[in-house]
């Protein structure tokens, strides 16, 4: 048996978090075994059915029936079963007798205020009411999808032979990016089914009328024009006999002395006024045919932000908008308080034993941390703004520090000097990412015992938050000499102060252990040494609450001692550190050199041996060693013979040794090169010797994991598609960003001994250097901004992208700041204007330093005109700064300029040659008069100049700037493991079982992250890809297409994810016989990967393959050319002449030339394949033997068919001949012209029908081939 490749990591990983349970197929089918349950209802439609957990909560079961259609109108309800009222977050199993098709009784519960003010709030997003919870931090045009428009432009076209019109027509590769073709469509405006509902003047009840059981006063505006007041109790809604000029809340009766009343409030409108039912019923309806994953809203992700964005123009009139907030957080605004760190402490003690515990661990953890990110993002928006004091308000601004929301907020800035002699700012700025990082790491090995705060930085208009989850005591008084750090430097101030007490020590050795750190001695400024497990600067703090936390952990890798040694000159900071997958692909590296230099000495000994990996914190565990995955930052290769199955070592006759790897080899001393000065000689040498290994683990980025990357792109590694998923890559193979240069240096240097070596990475070359200049004109833009007041920004980010972006239309771009906004902020702050004074060229200087400085690489002096890519880069720095742009035309150059056209929303400039014809024609009257034709073309030139703007972009163009939030982000390891064992079992050939368990692990995924979430997406293309490969072509369409959906809504409209997506949809699409659908979903992804890069990927041969197949299916076969040579020009291009991508595809291009009859190329073409398979592949190859078999057929068949032709041509001279002769008979002149008779002609070709047949014209190819498949053309060249 083959030895099995296994990662002791994964071991380690086990060890630590012993107590979570792996799942299995039994496991995870018991934790979402469902029953089906029927609840019965009050009012219409009298009864209902669900599909539950049995694991499921009913505080779970209320929230499904709150979403459903039919249920709207309860939300103050409890539900009973068999007499009994059931508790909240009681688990559904746990409820005695419950069984398959039970009954559940809905009973209605009476109000309070919490209640009430709920029920309104409901009332309002079902009657479409837009919510302004957000509106500080909400986008334009979020959460758009435009799968269901491409779906409907594919099904409009007829699959009739007569017809060849498909969704790739008018298609042109390589045409300037439209971008009004980013956004879909905009949905149709929400109906009002009311003019206004809120609360009234009357609100809130006093003190005798609460006594009464009042709880709100309401006014509505009904559609007819009636004008209601509104009384909410504790038994429901009723009409008052209010007014807008007295006040009596008591019970209104209507007509026949009736009281107008209903528990709901949704019930009672609809019995006040005809319309609101009328309209309420159209817009569910239209609700209910949309696809429902483009309504529901999301629970735990933020929807995504396009960075081209339609203006909120039209605003309706809502005067419950304002009273949102009120009715969200209460009179006292108590209900929106929380208080964070103990919800998320608690919520992490939870057990987590069973499958259960876990899925509602996760789901609860998931939840509060996106809860936290959104509380976080607006406090740190308004702080930005400066609508929030600081505790110290009389400390310079990147000192002060917040309390808002029970949320603790700081600037990502050196405000205390403690980073002033590794950069100030610069440092302080990269040091709260790296510690977020290391949040995200601790938090994800999860040890019992220890806290990590809850934290998100948040950049917003130039400025970097830090928002934390606030330590209990923190703010409290200490007595002289206490520091609240009592592990790691003890002040949090001063770093000459260190601390090391033993309660916190084990903990720091599991957490050293994971990261591969090794326990080192440090030295205080008294030289007194301690011993620690992990940084300096990392912290044990003891908690008011009793708890122990972990912070500053931004130093829980070493430094990146090789780069700031080589190339740190300039850099903006001097602690640059490596990444976590960079020393976990180092550490792997030398324990698997050590274990192989461990079992040859076994083997020559003649003895077995089998690998264990020991913690230091659990017992020893046997494991394999070997081959990792594609997606570890280092592609391990396996050891013959470096560990035998359990199996096959209990069958063996030899000794059999134990080699022990130990979580404590290969370690590395974070604390080196920091400025530590060992206390003896002893210690110095052990210093020494930890300085070697750091440098070692260092160098390993440069030697090995670059030279490996760029190898395995070589080799057919997928180039990634944009900056965002290159970033991506690199840091899972553990490379920093800031070896862009030494990337594009590693692909260049074969290219002295062989240019096809680096001829496929030219793409990979252009997004290195295209991310070099977004990254450095980000900083470069941060520079400028992060001290303007937040009304100035706007001007400056214009002006910005005026001097990179537009100095093809206007070298000298200015920028006018409105007069109000100078005289306002001009008086001393006159810094803050000098922006403004900035020429394009002191623009694009200021670039360039930035990208000297942080990537070592050289920019040409015009690389703002000819490097860059305009709307890609345009796509790039604005989504990293959060930008929204107007979606429109813009014009780069003055080509655009007067090319352009009117866009959708109607605010376009007016077409040059349409207006010079308009203004001449208004002005004709005026030559009539007498005026000059110098004196016109002078006033059509003016128009046109003032129809267009003298700048690409203007103020107004930058529609809203959104915060870039950077949180916990935590997925799920139950889920991921659920998904990754299904897909094993169906590789084994359990195919029943994989598929049962692929279908759980995405119930789990939606249990965990809510049913709008990236990770949902990503696991129904996983689950996709999978049905299509078990022949479910119906699932994986439908999995697809939701997968597309989600994406789409939450990762991006044009994210390199969701342009992926779209691609293998078109493919399952395809497979399932809808091959027009599948072209117009490949139409769009085309259209956004435009956008995303301006020259084409490497992937897109095969895309332009894909097309052209899909359109072979269809029969177009004219079209299907193009599209297949299209794909050979690309594959030229990337793989050039000699390779077997060309072979191939020049082996499809000759059927493709036979289909439209052109057999001479088909010759030529299958000539060029037979000769490189033959070459390269050898005579026997199959590859070979086919194209050999082919080039016979198609070079008998292009002899036969050009004799024929010449015949044909003889024949048709002939025939031509005699009629010329027989006309000229007739006119009597031989100088006169020719007349031709089609009618003889073809009688004449009648004659020889059959022969005729066989040589068709050209035009006819098509046509007569037609009907034939692919599989056929060999009977059809052969003659049969």
């Amino acid at each position: 048996m083959a030895d099995q490749a296994q990662d002791p990591v994964r071991e380690e990983e086990s060890s630590v978090t012993a107590e979570v349970v792996d799942p299995t197929a039994e496991d995870v089918a018991e934790a979402s075994e469902m029953l089906s349950l029927t609840v019965t209802l009050p009012h219409e439609p009298g009864s209902i059915k669900i599909m539950v957990s049995v694991h499921e909560t009913f505080n779970d079961i209320r929230q499904s029936i709150l979403d459903l259609p039919s249920t709207v109108q309860y939300t103050c309800f409890s539900l009973w079963f068999e007499g009994v009222k059931l508790k909240d977050f009681l688990e559904l199993h746990s409820v005695e007798g419950i069984y398959d098709g039970a009954t559940l009784e809905l009973r209605e519960e009476a109000y309070n205020e919490k209640e009430a003010r709920i029920h309104v709030l409901k009332v309002r997003d079902v009657i479409g009411l837009v919510s302004t919870k957000n509106i500080a931090i909400e986008p334009l045009s979020a959460g758009l999808s435009n799968l269901v428009a491409t779906q409907r432009f594919g099904e409009s076209f007829n699959p009739s032979t007569e017809n060849l019109s498909h969704p790739a027509n008018g298609f042109e590769l390589n045409s300037p990016v439209d971008l009004s073709e980013y956004l879909p469509v905009s949905d149709t405006d929400r109906p009002q089914c009311v003019k206004s509902l809120g609360l009234s003047m009357w609100h809130p009840p006093a003190p005798n009328f609460r006594l009464r059981g009042h709880l709100l006063y309401l006014q509505v505006l009904t559609l007819e024009g009636n004008l209601y007041h509104i009384t909410a109790d504790l038994s429901g809604f009723y009409v008052s006999n209010s007014t807008n000029q007295k006040f009596d809340p008591s019970p209104k009766k209507g007509s026949g002395h009736k009281l107008e009343k209903a528990h709901s409030l949704l019930v009672l409108l609809e019995q006040l006024s005809p319309k609101f039912k009328e309209e309420l019923l159209a817009w569910q309806t239209e609700l209910g045919q949309r696809e429902p994953l483009t309504v529901f809203s999301p629970s735990n992700a933020a929807l995504a932000a396009p960075w081209l964005a339609r203006p909120n123009d039209i605003v309706v009139a809502d005067i419950s908008r304002s009273q949102e907030q009120l009715l969200l957080g209460g009179t006292d605004n108590l209900d929106t308080f929380r208080d964070w760190n103990e919800d998320l402490q608690s919520t992490r003690e939870m057990p987590k034993t069973t499958i259960q515990e876990q899925i509602l661990r996760e789901r609860l953890l998931n939840k509060l941390y996106f809860d936290f990110s959104e509380a976080a993002t607006k406090g740190a928006v308004l702080i930005a703004r400066d609508e929030v004091t600081a505790i110290n308000p009389g400390e310079r601004r990147e000192s002060q520090i917040y309390l808002y929301n029970g949320i603790f907020f700081s600037y990502g800035a050196d405000g205390m000097g403690t980073f002033a002699d590794e950069g100030g700012n610069e440092a302080a700025r990269y040091v709260v990412g790296k510690d977020l990082t290391g949040v995200r790491v601790i938090t994800e090995l999860d040890i019992d015992g220890i806290f990590p705060l809850c934290t998100v930085i948040v950049d917003y208009c130039g400025r970097r938050i830090v928002a934390q989850s606030p330590i209990p005591g923190m703010f409290r008084q200490r007595e002289d000499g206490e520091d609240q750090v009592v592990y790691g430097s003890s002040s949090i101030d001063d770093r000459d102060k260190v601390a090391c007490q033993k309660d916190f020590a084990p903990y720091f050795e599991k957490i050293g252990e994971f990261l591969h750190l090794k326990p080192h001695r440090v030295w205080d400024k008294e030289g007194q040494s301690f011993e620690l497990a992990t940084s300096l600067e990392t912290k044990g703090l003891d908690g008011a609450d009793g708890r122990k936390y972990i912070i500053d952990m931004y130093r829980t890798t070493p430094l990146d001692i090789n780069f700031i040694e080589s190339e740190g000159e300039g850099y903006p900071h001097r602690i640059p550190v490596l990444r976590h997958e960079a020393v976990e692909a180092w550490w792997r590296k030398q324990l698997r050199e050590w274990i192989d230099k461990q079992a040859e000495a076994i083997k020559a000994d003649g003895k077995d041996y089998k690998v264990v990996y020991k913690s230091e914190t659990s017992s020893a565990e046997p494991i394999t060693m070997g081959e990792s995955s594609v997606e570890e930052p280092v592609k391990a290769e396996s050891a013959e013979g470096l560990s035998k199955e359990r199996s096959e070592l209990d069958n063996t006759s030899k000794e059999i040794v134990t080699i022990e790897a130990s979580g404590l080899q290969f370690t590395l001393n974070p604390d080196v090169f920091s400025g530590q000065v060992p206390g003896t000689p002893e210690d110095a040498e052990k210093y020494r010797a930890d300085e070697a290994d750091v440098r070692a683990a260092s160098e390993f980025v440069s030697l090995s994991l670059i030279p490996e990357f760029v190898s395995d792109l070589r080799k057919g590694l997928s180039l990634p598609f944009d900056g965002t998923q290159l970033s991506s890559v690199l840091h899972r193979r553990g490379i920093n960003m800031r070896y862009m240069s030494a990337l594009l240096k590693a692909i260049d240097e074969p290219a002295k001994e062989d240019e096809k070596a680096t001829k496929n990475l030219d793409s990979l070359k252009s997004i290195l250097i295209q991310e070099i200049i977004v990254r450095a004109s980000k900083h470069a833009l941060i520079s400028l901004i992060s001290s303007l007041p937040f009304a100035i920004v706007p001007y400056a980010i214009t002006h910005f992208f005026n001097c990179i972006l537009g100095t093809k239309l206007n070298s000298e771009p200015t920028i006018k700041i409105d007069q109000e906004l100078v005289e306002i902020y001009g008086e001393g702050t006159v810094d803050d204007f000098s922006f403004a004074k900035l020429t394009a060229a002191d623009v694009q200087s200021l670039v360039a330093d930035e990208a000297k400085n942080r990537f070592r690489y050289d920019l040409q002096s015009d690389w703002a005109t000819s490097i860059i890519r305009e709307v890609p880069f345009m796509r790039e720095l604005s989504l990293k700064l959060g930008l929204q742009w107007d979606s429109k035309r813009y014009s780069f150059d003055k080509e655009m300029q007067l090319a352009s056209k009117p866009t959708s929303n109607g605010n376009a400039i007016t077409e040059p040659e349409n207006l010079e014809k308009t203004v001449t024609k208004s002005h004709t009257k005026s030559k009539k008069k007498g005026h000059s034709s110098k004196q016109q073309e002078s006033l059509v030139a003016k128009k046109i100049a003032e129809s267009v703007p003298a700048t690409t972009f203007t103020r107004d163009d930058l529609l809203n700037i959104v915060p870039v939030v950077k949180d916990l982000s935590l997925r799920s390891s139950l889920a991921e493991r659920a998904l990754e064992t299904g897909r094993l079992s169906i590789m084994q050939g359990q195919k029943d079982v994989g598929q049962s368990l692929l279908l759980e692990s995405l119930s789990l995924h939606e249990q965990i992250y809510g049913v709008i979430h990236p990770e949902v997406a990503r696991a129904y293309s996983q689950l996709s890809m999978v049905f299509s490969q078990l022949g479910e072509k119906d699932a994986a369409v439908d999995s697809a297409r939701k997968a597309v959906v989600i994406a789409e809504r939450t990762i991006g409209l044009d994210a390199a994810d969701t342009v992926l997506m779209y691609l293998n949809l078109s493919l399952a699409e395809n497979d399932n016989g809808n091959p027009y659908v599948a072209l117009a979903y490949v139409r769009r992804a085309l259209t956004l990967w435009k956008m995303i890069s301006s020259e084409w990927h490497p992937d897109a041969v095969t895309t332009f393959n894909n097309v052209a197949i899909m359109l072979q299916a269809i029969k177009n076969y004219d079209d299907s050319l193009k599209w297949f040579e299209a794909s050979m020009e690309l594959c030229v291009k990337v793989f050039g002449t000699h390779s077997v991508n060309t072979a191939n595809l020049n082996f499809q291009l000759a059927q493709a030339f036979l289909l439209v009859r052109d057999s001479s190329k088909a010759v030529q073409r299958m000539r060029d394949a037979y000769t490189y398979f033959h070459k390269e592949l050898g005579a026997e190859d199959e590859n070979t033997k086919q194209a050999e078999k082919w080039l016979e057929h198609l070079t008998q068949s292009a002899v036969f068919l050009a004799r024929q032709e010449k015949e044909l041509e003889a024949r048709r001279a002939l025939q031509q001949g005699l009629v010329n002769g027989a006309a000229q008979a007739v006119n009597g002149s031989s100088s006169s012209p020719a007349v031709t008779q089609t009618g003889k002609s073809s009688k004449s070709s009648k004659k020889k029908g059959k022969k005729a047949k066989s040589v068709a014209p050209a035009s006819e190819a098509p046509e007569k081939l037609g009907a034939r498949p692919i599989d056929e053309l060999v009977k059809y060249i052969d003659g049969e």
